[in-house]
């Protein structure tokens, strides 16, 4: 008489547990909501500065300067969430182009070389609130391993 072994589903216990971002994801969203304001902040007061409130000017510069310690400080959280939370790479790769972009915004701001200031901040902004939408779905909780499936 042979016995036969059946194959059984693996339990709870069994299973690897996943790690998932949960303190880091937490953080990426509270430094992507005050940078997507202040993004937003800013083709606000160009608009008002075009139509002929001069002191908007003098509010776009400092919080152009603002916005890229903002993106410094989403960088090293962005790092956080992939390296410490096991969240997955892509939001550190594009808030690093993002603060190179934002560099370039702010030179080519101050330069007034608007051919190149205003769809980069175009692209800036379509970024960052992209970013800042995604971070509350509920795929930006999954873990490296389950976003690869």
């Amino acid at each position: 008489m042979t016995s036969t072994i059946e194959p059984t589903e693996p339990t709870e216990k069994t299973q690897k547990k996943v790690r998932r971002p949960r303190a880091s994801l937490w953080a990426l969203r509270t430094i992507l909501l005050p940078h997507a304001a202040l993004i937003v902040a800013q083709p606000i007061l160009a608009g008002y500065f075009l139509s002929g409130n001069v002191d908007a000017m003098g509010i776009h510069g400092p919080v152009g300067s603002s916005v890229e310690l903002v993106a410094m400080i989403q960088l090293v959280i962005a790092a956080i969430y992939w390296l410490g939370g096991g969240g997955r790479v892509w939001p550190t790769v594009v808030t690093a182009g993002l603060v190179v972009a934002e560099v370039a915004q702010l030179i080519f701001g101050y330069q007034q070389n608007f051919a190149v200031h205003v769809p980069l901040g175009t692209a800036i902004v379509i970024t960052v609130v992209w970013m800042t939408v995604w971070s509350f779905r509920p795929t930006a909780r999954l873990s490296r391993r389950e976003a690869k499936r």
